[in-house]
């Protein structure tokens, strides 16, 4: 009996972690279910042998916890596990909570001459266990190299670590051989994990964790279609990891006072139906992708105060799209998601967009600044009721704020020093009482299939080709115009921003131009070779010289001779 409680207990674990993992923890759009993908570690080029190395690696780890998971004690003391040659601390649930004391006399940690504490072995906590690490000022190593690495994980068990304000608790990886931390996950490295659990981070400056996967990332929370992940993070700061911080299937996550910076994917990374997160006064800057991201199912994520700048991609990126275009074997949803608030915060000179929404519903973007981007605000197929209102955008490369497709409303937004301020295309949108100040193609250009579009209202100002842009609309559209202060825009067809992307914005009139003009230009140049009537069909090219006769008078003596 008690083996098949154990095997059965394994198997559940099995499918668990399936169904939380999934094949890969990206954030790639066309990770639908039964599709293998390359994760979002690919944020920066990894060569194929590197890929290979760290997903080998990622497998045995998952090989490692489920043989864990599969063959817990319960009601026995902390034990040590060994699997394929690693050794792993197993702190079973049993009344107290463990904290840094129990894992150094347990073992699994080392006081060292310094005062650093280095964990030389891997820490599982187990269903229903607590460990807390309150340690302020103190800093924690995991040992992490070409040798292995170690890992902090709960499964369905709590975990915090603590420092204080001023005096924070640092844990970092920590490779000897370099006698610093681990700079490369190539082979590895170690990482923070709580599956299914809670997990609390305070005052913690975590860096240089994580390879490969989200699960692995760095700090993580994981949970399953069962039992949500949650949590905190409070005043702590993540940089130079994998991802800064991971969750998947977590629920009411709480991120206050902290800096996700440097990392090399993304800052603060939602997957996977992650949902309920609440975001204030904290900080994405300089990661390899983007700043704040929720994908893949995640929804209700408000934004309060953020920054996020300097990014490689955006600063906040949202996709609400279906998990799957039709039925699929797993079922996945067929609805779009949405709930995504943003109020106040700076978005700055991030290499894409400031922010970026796709297929969202319920969104609104209120009191934001945004500048100095490539664009300012992005919308995509967002869905009523969506709103960007009472924000500053500018100084943006190509658009200040672009919606393409679905419904917005744009109203009350100040926008400068954009190519397009405000931008429409193929949606229904209302574009109302904005400020629109030094464009320099459109102040507010509405084309294609948008339907339903009022521009009211508005005072715009700037020089270029049109202030209000509405002449490219689909066949059959009309566009309500009513009050906008044009008093502002100097229209100047010979803008060089307008020239220099006449043939981009025409892409058709360079064919058209061959079509017509090489016939054109041939008959023109037979008009200029014709032959004139009366011409005879040959040219005759024999030179002929007619002399005159001489004339010669009677009595006159000429020349050679006598008279």
């Amino acid at each position: 009996m008690t083996r098949l409680l154990t095997v059965s207990a394994a198997v559940a674990a099995v499918l668990g972690v399936a169904v939380v993992w999934g094949p890969l923890e990206g954030t790639d759009p066309s990770a639908q279910a039964g599709t293998t993908v390359a994760p979002a570690a690919a944020a920066a080029p990894v060569s194929s042998v590197a890929a290979e190395r760290q997903s080998a690696i990622l497998t045995a780890e998952d090989e490692r916890l489920l043989t864990i998971v599969g063959s817990i004690r319960p009601g026995s003391p902390p034990y040590v596990q060994e699997h394929d040659g690693t050794r792993t601390l197993v702190l079973t649930a049993g009344g107290l909570a463990y904290g840094l004391s129990d894992l150094i006399e347990l073992g699994a940690a080392e006081v060292q001459p310094d005062g650093v504490v280095l964990l030389t072995e891997h820490v599982f906590v187990a269903p229903g266990a607590r460990l807390i690490i309150d340690a302020p000022g103190t800093t924690l190593r995991l040992r992490s190299g070409i040798s292995g690495f170690v890992s902090l994980v709960a499964w369905k068990a709590d975990m915090t670590l603590a420092g204080a304000d001023g005096q924070p608790l640092t844990v970092t990886s920590w490779s000897s051989r370099k006698r610093g931390p681990d700079p490369s996950p190539v082979d590895g490295r170690a990482y923070v994990r709580d599956a299914s659990g809670a997990m609390e981070l305070r005052h913690v400056t975590v860096s240089d964790l994580g390879f490969w996967s989200g699960r692995t990332s760095g700090v993580a929370w994981t949970g399953s279609s069962s039992t949500e992940a949650t949590g905190a993070i409070m005043g702590s700061t993540f940089r130079d990891n994998h991802y800064g911080a991971f969750a998947s299937k977590a629920e009411e996550l709480t991120v206050i006072g902290s800096d996700f910076s440097d990392n090399a994917v993304d800052g603060l990374s939602l997957h996977r139906s992650t949902a309920q997160t609440v975001i204030e006064d904290s900080t994405a800057r300089g990661n390899g992708r983007h700043g704040f991201s929720a994908d893949q199912g995640s929804e209700s994520v408000t934004y309060t105060d953020v920054t996020a700048e300097k990014n490689a991609a955006y600063g906040i990126f949202f996709s609400g799209t279906p998990l799957s275009d039709g039925r699929s074997a797993g079922g996945a949803s067929l609805r779009a998601y949405g709930e995504v608030h943003v109020d106040g915060g700076v978005f700055r000179e991030n290499g894409k967009a400031g922010l970026r929404v796709v297929d969202g519903d319920d969104v609104t973007i209120t009191g934001t600044r945004v500048a100095d981007n490539t664009d300012g605000i992005v919308l995509v197929g967002t869905a009523a009721p969506t709103a960007v209102q009472g924000s500053t955008v500018s100084g943006n490369d190509r658009f200040g704020i672009t919606v393409s497709g679905g419904e917005a409303a744009v109203t009350g937004n100040k926008v400068s020093g954009s190519e397009t301020a405000i931008r429409v295309r193929d949606a229904a949108v209302d574009v109302v009482d904005n400020n629109v100040r030094e464009a320099t193609s459109h102040a507010i250009s509405v084309v294609g299939a948008s339907a339903g579009s009022t521009v009211e209202e508005n005072t715009i100002g700037g020089r270029g080709p049109s202030g209000l842009d509405v002449y490219r609309v689909a066949e059959g559209v009309s566009i309500d115009l009513a009050t906008n202060d044009v008093g502002g825009w100097t229209r100047d067809r010979d803008n060089w921003t307008y020239w220099s992307t006449f043939i981009p914005n025409h892409p058709m009139l360079l064919l058209w131009v061959l079509v017509l003009g090489v016939p054109v230009l041939l008959g023109i140049r037979a008009r200029r070779s014709a032959v004139a009537p009366g011409t005879k069909p040959y040219g005759d090219d024999i030179r002929r010289e007619w002399q005159p006769p001489a004339r010669v008078e009677v009595g006159r003596r000429t020349a050679g001779g006598r008279s």
